[in-house]
């Protein structure tokens, strides 16, 4: 059997695998934006609703993108 010498062949690891890179934080912060902004749209279109099973069905989607933001805020903490 054939053993490949070290570095060949391999991606290239970052020492600390618990920190991120520059590129990585920015698609954070835009997936932070974008729960962020869907969760203001759903809410207010909840706000605007009439139709009470279609305010209800808004609301749980707002409350669903709160959750998502929540929990990726808490994963960068």
């Amino acid at each position: 059997m054939q053993t490949q010498q070290s570095g060949q062949n391999q991606p290239q690891m970052t020492p600390n695998r618990n920190q991120l890179s520059e590129k990585e934080l920015l698609y954070l912060k835009d997936f932070l934006s974008w729960e962020l902004l869907a969760m203001k749209k759903c809410n207010d279109n909840a706000n605007r609703c009439t139709d009470p099973q279609m305010k209800t069905l808004m609301m749980q989607a707002g409350q669903k993108h709160q959750q998502h933001y929540d929990t990726l805020l808490a994963h960068l903490q």
